[in-house]
């Protein structure tokens, strides 16, 4: 391993050692991997799973910071049972680029890891990982702070969670919108990396443009959410999820 492979590995003290479980069924795979995280500063492997059926328990048992999670194993209902838990991992997706293509925009994951795996691809993926995490609050620490601060044209602002009504992403940037402002809050970033600063069991994503506060829905009707005068369609991709959690809550 060369200095230029260790390059996001180094100087970040305070993030400790990251716990990973597998989710794999093929041994082939499932070992190259728990190769790659012992070969890999401050990562861990924390268990394997063969099915998605075994994540909920064994992401409690480890409180595992990083799932690699086999495409063809991922389940909506487990990733949804995660995020109402509280406690949502960061998902890598190993996946073919033919399947990444089908399924990039249904599913709620952090970054691909494309097969045929190599080392080099595995620490690319390590270091988006450690990029994100020494360039934010880290999620739990934000929950905690019940804020988190975005940059703004020049400025660094200070959101509160209880006062975002909704996001929408528009590209590469994400507009936040609160209560009480007439104008939203724009930031670059896209919505799907915005949305891992958010409280889980507190925002939902509906919709491939929308994520919204839980606590703000004014309504529901036709697949659609009301917040104020604010009407947010509902994606096909993501009406189970949304539904299931509005049972949950009646």
């Amino acid at each position: 391993m060369t200095s230029h492979d260790l390059r996001y590995l180094k100087g970040l003290p305070s993030m400790g050692v990251l716990n990973c479980i597998v989710v794999e069924d093929n041994n082939k795979q499932s070992a190259l991997l728990k190769e790659y995280i012992a070969k890999t500063p401050r990562l861990n492997f924390a268990g394997r799973c063969d099915t998605a059926g075994e994540v909920f328990q064994q992401v409690a048992q480890s409180r595992a910071d990083i799932i690699f999670w086999d495409i063809r194993l991922l389940d909506n209902r487990v990733m949804l049972r995660l995020k109402e838990s509280g406690y949502y991992p960061i998902v890598i997706c190993i996946a073919d680029k033919q399947e990444q293509d089908k399924k990039e925009t249904d599913m709620d994951v952090f970054s691909y890891l494309n097969r045929p795996l190599s080392f080099e691809r595995f620490l690319t993926t390590i270091g988006k990982i450690q990029d994100y995490l020494s360039s934010t609050i880290y999620i739990q620490h934000a929950r905690n702070l019940r804020f988190v601060f975005v940059k703004s044209e020049y400025k660094i602002i200070k959101v509160r969670f209880e006062d975002i009504l909704f996001c929408e992403g528009m590209k590469d940037y994400t507009q936040i919108y609160l209560r009480g402002k007439a104008d939203p809050i724009l930031t670059l970033n896209n919505l799907k990396s915005f949305s891992y600063k958010l409280p889980p069991e507190e925002f939902i994503r509906v919709h491939r443009s929308f994520i919204v506060s839980l606590t703000h829905i004014d309504s529901i009707a036709r697949n659609e959410i009301y917040i104020g005068k604010k009407i947010i369609p509902i994606g096909d991709s993501f009406k189970d999820d949304f539904y299931q959690i509005i049972e949950w809550n009646s």
